[in-house]
């Protein structure tokens, strides 16, 4: 496979290249000095149904509300359920004519090579490509992979500068980080997934020296003391050391969590446009609240420092809002905005944006 490096790209030279194979990534011309790469929070779990959607959008809009810019990526091109997520806000942004905010979302296409070789290499130019069209313009790109074992994801995974892995809280999706002995419930080995994660370290160290802050996040944490509740705690704090992870309480199971799927709303939306407090139910506050512990949980230094700006002055909030939020007009036009799939080249970058930013 070709050995190429990730070569950014400034924003006059948008369609000019994006990697370079006669470099390595020491040698990778540097970004102006203005211009600050965005913080990339990968959310991956290689079984699925353990909320990395769900988890994903709401992390999403959470940093868009902060005032912050945030670039999207769904590498998941056969479920491409971000993507999906992503264009139901669209539509009800287009149809009950709100002002919501959006990402400047793109997908990455599969390699439609069958050699391994070539399809690896086709692939890590489309990530390449995509990644720089959202590295510099934003403060944050979130990417949410698919539930198995890709060459995109593990490419993914060593661009990170955080990765999040929801779990749900039983020892079928413990399973996803390590074998543990039913018996005597000690560590018998890490996961495949793990070992993943750990070589993605060793490979973002050598490329780069940055560092990859790993979080896995319990959801559907029950609130009762149950027995399953007490030997996973146990079982993840040894894991933790072992493996180097940090474990955070997620999202619990609430029924307005999944709900809202289909309009592409979050927790955060609905809190944002009620008309009243009466509106607002115990279960939305409570939802609130875990996707406020979860952002508390990355320890990303610029959003504490912001949470703690719109605590000192909650005046800042509105206006921040309607920095971020589309306005009603422009995302009316962007509702026919999909790019379809231009034809290429064999050789050249086929990325599909699904929704470009309407700024």
């Amino acid at each position: 496979m070709v050995q190429q490096s990730f070569k950014p790209q400034s924003r006059n030279t948008m369609n000019g290249p994006v990697f370079s194979s006669n470099h390595s990534a020491s040698e990778t011309t540097p970004p102006p000095a203005q211009r600050k790469p965005a913080h990339v929070i990968i959310v991956g779990n290689e079984k699925g149904g353990s909320g990395k959607t769900t988890t994903t959008m709401h992390l999403i809009v959470a940093l868009l509300r902060l005032g912050f810019g945030v670039g999207s990526m769904d590498i998941d091109a056969r479920q491409r359920s971000l993507s999906r997520y992503i264009e139901n806000r669209r539509q009800t942004i287009a149809k009950e004519a709100m002002a919501l905010p959006l990402p400047h979302h793109i997908v990455i296409q599969k390699s439609p090579f069958n050699l391994l070789q070539e399809a690896e290499a086709d692939e890590k130019e489309r990530f390449l490509k995509g990644l720089s069209r959202i590295y510099y313009n934003n403060d944050f790109v979130v990417i949410d992979t698919p539930g198995n074992d890709t060459y995109l994801s593990r490419l993914a995974h060593s661009f990170a500068d955080t990765v999040i892995t929801p779990i749900n809280d039983s020892f079928v999706d413990l399973d996803v980080l390590a074998n543990v002995d039913g018996q005597t419930m000690k560590i018998v080995k890490p996961s495949i997934y793990s070992e993943m994660v750990w070589e993605q370290k060793l490979s973002r160290a050598k490329r780069d020296g940055g560092s990859i802050e790993w979080i896995v996040m319990r959801n559907r944490l029950s609130n009762l003391d149950a027995r399953n509740k007490r030997q996973m705690t146990t079982v993840l704090a040894e894991l933790s050391r072992r493996i180097g992870f940090r474990v955070s309480p997620g999202f619990s199971e609430r029924v307005i969590f999944r709900e809202m799927f289909l309009q592409g709303l979050t927790v955060l939306d609905v809190i944002e446009m009620a008309s009243s407090a009466s509106s607002i139910s115990l279960s939305h506050i409570a939802a609130r609240q875990e996707v406020r512990d979860l952002l508390k949980t990355l320890r990303i230094p610029a959003v504490d420092e912001r949470v703690a700006e719109l605590r000192t002055n909650p005046n800042e909030k509105n206006e921040e809002q309607e920095k971020t939020a589309e306005p009603v007009q422009e995302a009316v036009k962007a509702s026919a905005s999909i790019v379809a799939p231009v034809k290429m080249s064999s050789n050249e970058i086929q990325v599909r944006p699904i929704m470009e930013e309407a700024s």
